[in-house]
């Protein structure tokens, strides 16, 4: 869920708490902002993560020390893409010209970005984090209702 998700979710926090970062457009804003003034991110995503099991206290200070890193190394990465980049935006839109910094898991043009780039891979959904699963279906007798 990290993996998939972890992006989503930093974009996400910064872009609904800072104004000039909610527009379509407004991804390269980033710029804006300093490491002081999205440090709620950083701390939201490793408490979050922290509170999701009931670690023993060395674990979880592993784990929320790895989100911190992680979500800093995004956060970085984001100001790196919107410096080189310029005018970008969160994902295409139809008829403008800017760059994205998010793509779908699935887009080809994930590939065709710089490695470093291709962190910023989202699903659409937070739904689609989770791993598929096996469903058989039974009826009230334990028997197994066949493909129709």
């Amino acid at each position: 869920a990290v993996d998939r998700g972890l992006a989503g979710i930093t974009v996400a926090l910064a872009r609904h708490h800072y104004r000039d970062l909610t527009t379509p457009l407004g991804a390269f804003k980033i710029l804006n902002h300093d490491h002081h003034d999205l440090d709620f991110v950083i701390d939201t995503i490793a408490q979050r993560a922290e509170r999701h099991g009931n670690f023993p206290s060395v674990e979880a200070e592993a784990l929320r020390k790895k989100l911190r890193d992680r979500t800093v190394d995004l956060l970085d990465t984001w100001k790196v893409i919107a410096n080189e980049r310029g005018n970008l935006q969160y994902q295409k839109e139809d008829g403008v010209a800017a760059p994205a910094l998010l793509f779908d898991p699935l887009d080809p043009d994930l590939m065709r970005q710089k490695p470093n780039y291709r962190k910023f891979k989202a699903q659409r959904s937070l739904r689609d984090v989770e791993k598929s699963v096996n469903l058989w279906i039974r009826n009230p007798d334990g028997i197994d209702v066949e493909e129709e």
